[in-house]
């Protein structure tokens, strides 16, 4: 059942022949892992807890700094040094009080994916990083597991959907000598970015990871969506 406050925030979604009254309360159930607190999940994180998913997992080891700020916007001056996750999941729970958010401020490694990805409805990979990303392929092939891929590059970015049954992960992009030795501890430069490209690839993640939870079609389990925010131009990639 519905209660009055429930029907309230969601009277718009409601309204939707896609979603309505047993979409509404699907979402409810749902737990959704983010791994990623920076530029996507900034986007994303508002718009899942936004739509009603029940339950949110973020991880993310990093802190705020001084050059987050212009794409990451749910953080503020006087947060730099602290912690995205915890940041992100205080201004996600006073915006919406039901959901319920779990927080690891650890970074992801083969160690504790299995406490950390375990038990969900579908991952979402909002990191900038390769090392992550085969991490995140491995354990979700390994425990069937459907995962949302998403990256940013300038004004560009990617995202797909690997469900199990279509395509995976590394037949896109086939895993090389040089990404199978990365150390998640290594350094690396700076990844060059607009401040609107994370804000328009997780808007559109946001929108597959929804459509997914809601057992809604989608084009993109079995083909890659290429972005191309500066031309304004879409490119569906498929077998």
């Amino acid at each position: 059942m519905m209660s009055n406050d429930f029907r309230e925030r969601y009277q718009r979604q409601l309204l939707l022949p896609e979603v309505g009254e047993n979409g509404q309360l699907l979402l409810a159930q749902k737990r959704v892992i983010v791994v990623g607190a920076g530029g996507l999940g900034c986007t994303l994180l508002p718009l899942l807890v936004g739509s009603g998913i029940g339950h949110l997992v973020i991880c993310d080891n990093d802190v705020v700094s001084l050059s987050n700020l212009p794409r990451q916007t749910l953080y503020t001056v006087s947060q730099i040094g602290q912690s995205k996750a915890q940041l992100a999941a205080e201004h996600l729970r006073a915006s919406n009080p039901d959901c319920d958010i779990k927080v690891y401020t650890e970074r992801l490694v083969e160690q504790n994916a299995a406490q950390i990805l375990s038990h969900c409805d579908l991952l979402v990979d909002a990191t900038d990083n390769e090392t992550t990303r085969r991490l995140l392929d491995r354990y979700a092939q390994a425990h069937s597991t459907p995962w949302l891929y998403v990256s940013v590059e300038g004004w560009r970015g990617q995202l797909a959907l690997f469900d199990g049954q279509h395509l995976a992960y590394g037949d896109l992009f086939p895993a090389t000598v040089e990404d199978n030795s990365s150390s998640p501890s290594a350094a690396v430069e700076p990844i060059p970015v607009m401040t609107t490209t994370p804000a328009l690839l997780g808007a559109l993640a946001a929108a597959e990871a929804v459509k997914y939870l809601l057992q809604l079609p989608t084009q993109l389990s079995d083909s890659l969506l290429l972005v191309d925010g500066l031309h304004l131009t879409f490119q569906r990639i498929g077998r």
